[in-house]
């Protein structure tokens, strides 16, 4: 026999309130004038009860659905790799769990139909959408401008136009960061493993052109043949320092190597060792996201921190406030990175 399914009415007995009650506590609906005492005893008779709200009820009373999708456009391999995704995640879950909605992930491929944004929001899939790049062609950024433009809750994880509300870390300024703090150091022969060159997404090209501008600022012309490209993954980096080192015969050992990344900092690392040269004392290597194992590496890894955490949290309230139809404090948040030194820069030996 089915066993029957506890009701709100029945929460609403136990807890000796309305059904409407129950309604408000359980859709965390906030702008209720309800005790917390009362609520508390809504949440209790629910938990006795062993209470499972009917999603499809809920979102029939929101109007809405209770899901907010995050949109990944990136290569597939890249979040598998990638620790910044987890991170993100984390911060976007601890505020919507808070506000009873899911988050379901869409990986979107560039060159995939750009319609995906108003697919999911326009056909209720999804109430609000946030959205993460790897890089975005003019296409996507159009459809996501359109979605905003028609009063669409959408968030974006990097700053692709003025219209479109967004959460970024201020990478550009963290690899001006970084590249001073290794000429402050005294390092003129700076290596760089930037990101792959095919890329669309410009905010990669700037901070290619912010290391350059930064050595040229500092009276260093840059060293082109220094500067090679990988992707997300150690392998990349490998494959580009290995190619540094067989160079070194025509142009010189660098100072120092600046991965992009921490993944291919890793990977240079390695080539490094594997050549018989020691890190930092022949080569030192710096890279940018301080994932948790750069403070493992041997030597531990110089590197840029971001708060990813504070990312996904900022971007969550954002679209949450848009949800309730509220405009958020600001349109544009920037966040910054802040410089971790361990030993791979070779910090100590430079000041001996």
């Amino acid at each position: 026999m089915k066993p029957r399914r506890v009701t709100s009415k029945q929460v609403a007995e136990r807890a000796g309130v309305s059904q409407t009650t129950v309604s408000f506590v359980l859709n965390n609906v906030r702008d209720a004038n309800i005790s917390m005492e009362t609520r508390e005893r809504v949440l209790a008779a629910a938990r006795e009860l062993k209470y499972i709200p009917d999603v499809s009820a809920r979102s029939l009373a929101r109007g809405r659905s209770n899901n907010l999708a995050l949109v990944l456009v990136q290569p597939h391999r890249q979040i598998f790799i990638d620790e910044y995704l987890p991170r993100v995640i984390t911060g976007i879950s601890d505020v919507v769990q808070e506000y009873g909605y899911r988050i379901i992930v869409e990986r979107v491929h560039s060159s995939d139909s750009a319609d995906i944004y108003q697919k999911l929001l326009y056909s209720k899939e999804a109430a609000g959408m946030i959205i993460n790049f790897s890089y975005a062609t003019d296409e996507h950024i159009q459809n996501i401008i359109a979605c905003t433009n028609d009063g669409m809750p959408v968030v974006s994880l990097m700053n692709i136009h003025p219209n479109v509300y967004s959460v970024e870390v201020n990478k550009i300024d963290g690899v001006r960061i970084m590249t001073q703090h290794l000429i402050d150091l005294g390092y003129r022969r700076i290596a760089c493993i930037a990101y792959d060159r095919s890329e669309e997404n410009r905010h990669i090209h700037e901070r290619v052109h912010v290391f350059l501008s930064t050595l040229r600022k500092n009276g260093i012309e840059p060293d082109l043949s220094l500067l090679r490209y990988g992707a997300f993954d150690p392998e990349t980096g490998y494959a580009a320092m290995k190619d540094i080192l067989e160079s070194a015969s025509r142009t010189g050992l660098p100072e120092v190597v600046f991965g992009l990344n921490d993944m291919m900092a890793f990977g240079a690392m390695r080539a490094i060792q594997e050549s018989g040269l020691r890190v930092p004392d022949d080569i030192a290597v710096v890279g940018f996201d301080d994932v948790r194992l750069a403070n493992f590496s041997s030597p531990p890894l110089t590197t840029m921190n971001e708060p990813d955490e504070e990312h996904g949290r900022l971007a969550a309230q954002m679209v949450t406030t848009l949800l309730e139809g509220k405009v958020p404090p600001e349109r544009h948040i920037s966040l910054n990175t802040r410089l971790v030194i361990r030993d791979s820069c070779g910090t100590h030996l430079r000041k001996k």
